[in-house]
């Protein structure tokens, strides 16, 4: 039971953290190195010489995205997430 209770809370709390980790990035790209996102098109984005137009363009539309594309998966899994440590609990308590 407890790995699945800890495959359930990594469904749940990984796409959370990859979209919080998109938005450091698009926020890192845009403030740091003055590079313009936006969800229209690519647009140049030259950091240290290499040309990260593309992967900017990626970021910032899953952080502008991410939660409608994995919200479900995400509420989806802390739903059963939740009901496998209540039934996990309930059975620690019930004498046998």
């Amino acid at each position: 039971m407890r790995l699945i209770r800890r495959i359930l809370a990594i469904v749940a709390l990984a796409p959370i953290a990859l979209w919080l980790l998109c938005i450091a990035c698009v926020m890192l790209l845009g403030f740091g190195f003055g590079c313009d996102i936006n969800e229209g098109f690519a647009t140049p984005c030259v950091v240290l010489g290499r040309d990260l137009s593309e992967t900017a363009y990626s970021l910032g539309l899953f952080a502008a995205w991410g939660p409608l594309m994995f919200g479900p998966a995400s509420l989806g899994g802390g739903f059963l997430w939740a009901v496998a440590v209540a039934i996990d609990r309930h059975r620690n308590r019930t004498p046998r």
